[in-house]
């Protein structure tokens, strides 16, 4: 139920940002992503692959090959971000993800309006992202998908 909530919760937010000026020199493309952390990585993966057919777009892995982060797309720029917990991180849905034409326009725009964000930076996917956090403490990222990062290859191979 949290987790719905949240996500209700974060379409209304991304809706907001996809009001006319919410990003000036590039709008807002789209409510790309819902992150979620998930307790049994592997049971999830299949759950969302093979019963949902979700694609599995990309999967960033750590050091010792264990999977970091999993993107799998719904359709082509839509995706469900799968992240295995740990031990100090609860699970259900943690973010969303809209993207943006002009990241740099975009955070201008936010900081002039009074809203916290950081500075952007790449993403292990390469892709330009910042995150802030709505009133209620739902964290959104920002994100820019030049052609070098893992999510436009994604949505350029999609069929």
């Amino acid at each position: 139920m949290k987790a719905a909530v949240f996500f209700i919760l974060g379409m209304i937010v991304g809706a907001a940002f996809l009001q006319k000026g919410a990003a000036p020199e590039g709008r807002v493309r789209s409510l790309n992503h819902v992150g979620m952390v998930v307790k049994n990585y592997d049971q999830a993966m299949a759950y969302y692959t093979q019963k949902l057919g979700f694609r599995e777009a990309y999967t960033i892995k750590k050091a010792d090959g264990s999977p970091q982060l999993t993107y799998l797309q719904l359709n082509r720029d839509t995706v469900v971000e799968l992240i295995p917990a740990n031990p100090n991180q609860q699970t259900g849905v943690t973010h969303f993800g809209i993207e943006v034409e002009n990241l740099a326009g975009t955070v201008a725009q936010l900081r002039a309006k009074g809203v916290t964000v950081g500075d952007p930076s790449r993403s292990p996917a390469n892709a330009l992202f910042t995150r802030t956090n709505d009133p209620e403490g739902v964290q959104i990222e920002i994100m820019e998908f030049g052609p070098e990062s893992l999510q436009r290859k994604a949505m350029d191979s999609w069929k």
